[in-house]
């Protein structure tokens, strides 16, 4: 049904690109002057969507509802991770006065991030798995299939977050001044 996996992809690609920590960070670096780095996050964006996508295909769901309370302290986790992520972002994550030097990190450490973010937003943990019934029973999926939803998930995923850095590379010439800018990262 070329509808339904149309329909998928569409509703994946529309959940990334919403507002939440994932997208957050890949503004804050792009629009700092670290596109490799926030390239690299975006790849592990993708590859934690296809991760978790892999988990439901193969029974996550199951485990969550033998395990209720993995699941409610995981949000302890994720709280302290997206306030551990603000706090940099506060402390001057970015800079697009371009005064100092951006201090990108390594391509696995960003690669890392981003699919640890992505692991901890309630976005791709809650409505990634709803829209994946929809388009096959994932009590019976077979690996053909599911190696093709896995890819569909990655490009839906890719593209949104490609679009995300190259409107946040693009901020920092719309921000002149030291003001502004200070403004607009402590904004975001």
């Amino acid at each position: 049904p070329l509808a339904d996996l149309i329909s998928y992809t569409v509703t994946l690609f529309v959940i990334s690109i919403a507002p939440g920590p994932v997208v957050l960070m890949m503004l804050v670096r792009a629009a700092s002057d670290d596109v490799r780095g926030s390239l690299a996050f975006g790849l592990g964006y993708a590859l934690g969507g296809v991760v978790i996508i892999t988990a439901v295909c193969f029974g996550l769901g199951a485990w969550f509802t033998e395990a209720p309370e993995a699941f409610a302290y995981s949000k302890y986790v994720m709280m302290a991770y997206i306030l551990y992520l603000a706090r940099g972002i506060w402390k001057g994550g970015g800079d697009m006065t371009a005064e100092r030097e951006t201090q990108p990190g390594s391509f696995l450490s960003s690669v890392s991030a981003g699919a640890m973010t992505c692991f901890i937003s309630p976005y791709m943990k809650v409505l990634f798995p709803l829209v994946l019934p929809g388009l096959t029973d994932i009590a019976t999926i077979q690996m053909p299939e599911f190696l093709f939803i896995a890819l569909l998930t990655f490009a839906a995923i890719i593209a949104a977050s490609i679009i995300v850095i190259g409107f946040a590379a693009q901020v920092r010439r719309l921000v002149r001044s030291r003001k502004g800018a200070v403004r607009l990262n402590r904004g975001l």
